[in-house]
């Protein structure tokens, strides 16, 4: 069995406010791996581009890293400073395996430093050797974050009134709409649609819910988008909500970097930037629910990170539906897909 070794604080990337996390030539100055006892030879990180021959391995698993964190683009909030460390292995046949978090920041934060350090899983590194014969090396990587709260974004808006409204309050989930049940109550409207939710090893289990917010009354609903103990990876919805327009505020899924026993919290916002972004039609996506109708919302892909998709499968999901919704007529919906 290959002899497996542990190396504590080899890397430090320090990200000094910069937009895509880029280390400053002065910060890799004498930042080299230190030399386990009994090693004879670390792993080589190889020369993926040109100019990668003048760099020491140490330098350019450093740089591989930085290319790939740009924290600014897709955190949802600043102030971002302190420590995130995750940790990984090279094999004997010099594969990354074993990536994973070893202590946290912040949800949004870890999961940019996750996400990033899986761009590893591709690398074939020369592995150590000991004793002459390949073996197994851990490392740690702690990785500093300095990013002020007015660090620029260029892919999510830096804050809106939802952002700095009284919204943030866990609610409770509200009931869904089955067949069974009675007329709609006078001032709401119904509304389905379905979600292809993130997947999350250990988190199979558990609920998914999104968070709305009412604009007309200025209340927070919470919906289950994925019930609890169900393993599909797509889920129908259905429900009946107040009048109103509303717009889409908060995720809540199991986090993965946690495997499955934390919730993650993601803001849902549109791609966005300039001076529009603090006006909400411009950073979140939203919909109208017209008392006594009937709404189709659409499939919300939120499988991505911070990418949400809105689609319309309507035909596919009122044929599924309709067998178990009898007293309703999918097919006379109207279109509300969030926008």
């Amino acid at each position: 069995m290959p002899h497996q070794f542990i190396l504590l604080g080899c890397l430090l990337l320090l990200l000094a406010g910069r937009a895509h996390g880029q280390v400053p030539a002065a910060d890799t100055t004498g930042s080299q791996l230190p030399a386990h006892a009994y090693t004879e030879i670390l792993p080589v990180f190889p020369g993926l581009e040109p100019g990668d021959s003048a760099l020491s391995p140490n330098q350019r698993v450093i740089k591989f890293l930085n290319d790939g964190l740009k924290p600014a683009q897709r955190v949802a909030r600043g102030d971002v400073r302190g420590r995130v460390f995750f940790s990984f292995t090279v094999d004997a046949q010099g594969h990354t395996v074993d990536i994973k978090l070893v202590q946290g920041l912040r949800p949004d934060v870890d999961a940019e430093v996750l996400i990033n350090a899986h761009r590893l899983d591709n690398i074939q590194w020369r592995p150590g050797i000991q004793n002459g014969r390949p073996v197994s090396v851990s490392f740690t990587v702690p990785i500093s974050f300095n990013l002020p709260a007015g660090a620029a974004r260029s892919n999510l808006a830096a804050g809106d009134s939802l952002d700095q409204g009284p919204y943030q309050k866990l609610v409770l989930p509200l009931p869904s709409w089955t067949g069974k049940r009675p007329q709609v109550p006078a001032g709401k409207g119904l509304v389905y649609g379905s979600c292809l939710q993130r997947f999350a090893d250990g988190g199979l289990g558990q609920g998914q819910y999104v968070r709305l917010v009412n604009l007309t009354t200025h209340k927070s609903l919470r919906i289950n988008v994925k019930p609890i103990l169900n393993t599909v990876r797509e889920s129908a919805f259905c429900y009946a909500l107040p009048a109103g327009r509303y717009a889409l505020f908060i995720y809540e899924f199991p986090d993965p970097a946690r495997g499955g026993l934390r919730i993650h919290l993601e803001s849902i916002r549109k791609p966005t930037n300039g001076p529009s972004a603090r006006n909400l039609s411009a950073t979140r996506y939203q919909f109208t629910v017209v008392p006594g109708k009937l709404h189709y919302l659409g499939t919300w892909n939120l499988a991505n990170q911070n990418e949400p998709k809105f689609l319309n499968e309507k035909a596919l999901l009122d044929g599924r539906l309709q067998p178990d919704y009898e007293s309703l007529h999918f097919a006379d919906a109207e279109v509300a897909i969030p926008q």
